[in-house]
């Protein structure tokens, strides 16, 4: 006959495994090969990004623009005769307006033209610069992004393996209580259907993992199925610098504000220029002419632009000029407000992750698992049923995956925060 005693040891033997501390990493028996630490990943991606590259590429060809901007348009030269057609270039003699004449001439800028255009494109080059440090940002962000939901896949999986463990000698249990009639078979099914649940969960977590491994493969420009261990342990970074310090900090240094500022800049410049546009231009030439019988001529010209179409170009090129740089100034004060609100955002992100994890490691979990431990010994008396029982053990699979990922969140909030303030905060 089957003795109350042993059934009690055999569902001992189920507890025990919930021993371990469920906030640690649940590794398998045989470890994976480690991933590269994070700090060589984002060393990686900073190197071979593509995108970083075009982006230095793209800063090098507006550099090269402004010695074209500051230089004066090039000098004409012109030949030309009047004379015999064959052979030609040959004149006519005894007619005085027979002639082989050179010409030359160049145009003269008003002065300060050519200067307010090199500042312009100065300024564009500046603006272009920020395109380098934002990219640079963005990609190491996005790599340590992906890094920490590969940690939380990585662990989410070690943590489903081990509770498949316990839960499959919890099943064996029910099919001896079952065989004893101390059970009712639909206990047996709602285990068999609590395993199929954890293998569903389990076949997303491998193809959620896969998808990460191939975004941080694409960010550091390999293969997107070069294979990528299994991350290391984290630890909560702490977060010691205020929401103001934050504020400062990213208002001084956020890249796509400095690219606006520059961009302010060169539009008021362009203000400038199209102001000064109203000033003449000037032209000065100088010929040489060849007369057959006569003395050789020479002559010089000088020129100069009339404005008189000002009223419908060089007035509306100032006018246009006007709006460029109100716009520019509108969009600088709406960088702003979107900047301060993101990191006012990703700030009570970290902050909200932060509470979730004092709570789940100091309060729910344990206090989980302490429900979990009675309702067993209460389902061995008869005085539980087991659906109670395979509630419990699915509240406290939910809980330790929640702890892990809520860890993942934080360090992905400082992430965030690093790209928008340039600080380091992930320690």
């Amino acid at each position: 006959m089957f003795r109350t005693e042993t059934l009690w040891l055999m569902i001992l033997a189920v507890c025990l495994p919930l021993e371990i501390h469920p906030l640690r990493a649940q590794t398998p028996a045989t470890p994976a090969p480690a991933a590269p630490r994070l700090s060589e990943l984002v060393r990686e991606a900073l190197e071979r990004n593509p995108e970083i590259q075009a982006a230095r590429r793209s800063v090098d060809s507006k550099r090269a623009r402004i010695p074209q901007a500051k230089a004066w348009s090039d000098p004409t030269i012109s030949v030309g005769y009047g004379g015999n057609v064959v052979p030609p270039f040959t004149v006519m003699r005894g007619d005085p307006s027979s002639t082989r004449q050179i010409m030359a001439e160049q145009e003269i800028p008003f002065p300060g033209k050519t200067r307010l255009r090199g500042q312009i494109a100065t300024r564009e080059a500046e603006a272009e610069a920020t395109t380098v440090a934002e990219a640079e940002r963005r990609v190491a962000a996005e790599v340590k992004e992906a890094y920490f939901q590969l940690y939380y896949t990585d662990h989410a999986l070690a943590t489903v393996k081990k509770d498949r463990e316990v839960l499959e000698k919890l099943a064996k249990v029910a099919e001896i209580r079952y065989s004893v009639g101390k059970a009712a078979q639909q206990d047996i099914l709602r285990a068999q259907v609590e395993l199929s649940r954890l293998t569903e969960r389990e076949t997303l977590l491998e193809q959620t993992r896969r998808t990460f491994e191939a975004q941080l493969n694409s960010l550091r420009y390999l293969p997107v199925d070069t294979p990528l261990g299994s991350t290391g342990e984290i630890q909560e970074s702490p977060l010691a610098e205020t929401l103001d310090q934050l504020q400062v900090a990213a208002e001084s240094g956020f890249p796509a504000l400095q690219r606006q500022q520059a961009v302010i800049e060169s539009n008021r410049l362009a203000v400038d220029l199209a102001r000064k546009d109203v000033k003449p231009d000037f032209s000065i030439g100088y010929t040489y002419m060849q007369r057959a019988g006569l003395p050789d001529m020479y002559g010089l010209t000088f020129s100069t632009s009339l404005p008189i179409f000002r009223r419908s170009k060089q007035d509306q090129a100032i006018r246009e000029a006007a709006e460029n740089l109100s716009s520019a100034r509108r969009t600088e004060e709406n960088e702003l407000t979107v900047l301060r609100y993101r990191v006012e955002q990703e700030y009570l992100a970290a902050q909200a992750a932060s509470r979730l994890l004092e709570l789940y490691s100091q309060a729910i979990v344990p206090q989980s698992r302490l429900t979990l431990e009675s309702s067993l010994a209460s389902y061995e008396t008869g005085a539980t049923d087991f659906q109670t029982v395979l509630g419990n053990f699915s509240t406290i699979l939910d809980y330790e995956l929640g702890y892990h990922q809520q860890l993942a969140e934080h360090e992905r909030a400082l992430a965030r925060l690093e790209e928008l303030t340039g600080l380091e905060l992930i320690r």
